[in-house]
């Protein structure tokens, strides 16, 4: 697979339904904890960045 993909949805578009289902069948067995987990160690930070920098400027107007 030399191909890159930028999503693993993407990837799972080039798979049988049974390989989906299997893929599918994984993530829906892990717990919670474990999928924060892959998200936090996945994703890039960009998204919760901009979350903490609107926290911290609500935090502080309330402050006032």
């Amino acid at each position: 697979m030399s191909k890159k993909y930028k999503t693993i949805h993407e990837f799972l578009e080039t798979c049988s339904e049974d390989e989906q289902n299997h893929i599918y069948d994984i993530y829906f067995d892990m717990s919670v904890d474990e999928l924060v987990d892959i998200i936090f160690h996945n994703l890039p930070p960009d998204e919760v960045i901009a979350e903490i920098r609107n926290y911290r400027l609500e935090v502080a107007e309330e402050a006032e």
